[in-house]
């Protein structure tokens, strides 16, 4: 089989170092609500202090967004939260509703397989626009103006960009916007994800039924009851090239809609080898239903992208020598939004 490449490219990523005080959802919350009619850049530095210990979920996110004062706290809320992506939910949360039997698990794994097999081989050609969000502790452009110490940076915003998402006979295409919005990157690169449309979903769903899932807990998703499994994908049954290195292992959760089968969300969190440069290529999916020409399919909505990895250094990495130095790890985050999708079809006009 062929191993598709889910590629993860890096500028050398890092784990923000600064001491952060450790909230649960409802504690965010209540820290929001006292922070009610404050200025925004007061707000969104008392978000900048603060990591979740729980998963905030999008619909208490969307809640929280329409409370933050301007476009600081609401970029800092949605860090907060895509760090918290891969985390647990509040077990307040998790319903009480009994886990299905094995047969009833069985059948929906049937209806999985199923919608991997015929839907999305029916998938129409397309095209989408893809909003993303990049942070990155990596020091910014004034960085050298304050005086500050790359290993003390905190992680910050360094670019909003726009690109069309082309879906081609099964095949994805990115095509950069042709204004960036914002961009604060010292060095041009820039973490970047493919294979949410389509790729991605085969690969996975190929690899997790042949791990034999195990059940997790019912979630309740933005259009009803979602069925959460845990896979566990060993290195000599994957398919995941991480950061065009060696075939990688991973972990992670599967959503399923219990009624069609179809994959709502989808984590992916790898296990890089000790002496890879990769320390984290952490990926979430969330998909639902969008109309394409009329007709209803479930598409990406929204994708977060996590990375903990060092730069290269050539002497140790490629001639080896011994290592002079430390290595220095640094973090990057991808927040991408999909929307406004459009059947993709040609004109013919016959003149005479």
């Amino acid at each position: 089989m062929r191993k598709w490449t889910l590629l993860f490219l890096m500028a050398g990523l890092a784990l923000p170092l600064f001491a952060a005080d450790q909230v649960t959802v409802a504690e965010l919350e209540n820290t929001v609500e006292k922070a009610h009619r404050k200025p925004d850049a007061h707000v969104a530095r008392q978000l900048d202090q603060l990591e979740l210990t729980e998963r905030l979920s999008t619909v208490r996110q969307t809640g929280l967004n329409a409370e933050m004062p301007g476009e600081g706290a609401r970029l800092a809320l949605i860090a907060l939260a895509d760090r918290s992506a891969f985390l647990a939910l509040p077990a307040a949360e998790i319903p009480a509703t009994a886990a299905p039997d094995s047969a009833a698990q069985d059948a929906l794994f049937a209806k999985t397989d199923l919608y991997a097999r015929e839907t999305l081989a029916r998938l129409p050609d397309f095209f989408a626009s893809q909003q993303t969000i990049q942070f990155s502790d990596r020091p910014s452009k004034d960085s050298h103006l304050t005086g500050a110490d790359s290993s003390s940076q905190k992680l910050h915003l360094v670019a909003e960009t726009s690109a069309t998402v082309h879906f081609l006979g099964g095949k994805e295409e990115i095509e950069p916007g042709r204004t960036e919005t914002k961009s604060l990157r010292t060095d041009g690169r820039q973490l970047t994800v493919q294979g949410v449309f389509g790729p991605l979903l085969r690969v996975v769903l190929k690899d997790a039924l042949a791990s034999h899932p195990v059940w997790s807990h019912w979630e309740q998703g933005t259009a009803g009851p979602i069925a959460v499994f845990r896979y566990d994908v060993p290195e000599d049954k994957s398919h995941y090239v991480l950061a065009e290195s060696s075939i990688t292992a991973y972990r992670g959760e599967i959503g399923l809609d219990p009624a069609s089968g179809a994959i709502l969300r989808l984590t992916l969190i790898a296990v890089p080898h000790p002496d890879s440069p990769v320390a984290r290529g952490d990926l979430l999916v969330e998909y639902g239903p969008v109309e394409i020409g009329g007709n209803s399919y479930i598409c990406p909505l929204r994708s977060v992208a996590i990375s903990l990895a060092r730069g290269v250094d050539l002497l140790h990495d490629v001639y080896k020598f011994p290592q002079a130095n430390k290595p220095t790890f640094q973090f990057e985050l991808n927040d991408v939004v999909y929307s406004q999708y459009h059947l993709f079809h040609a004109e013919m006009r016959v003149l005479p």
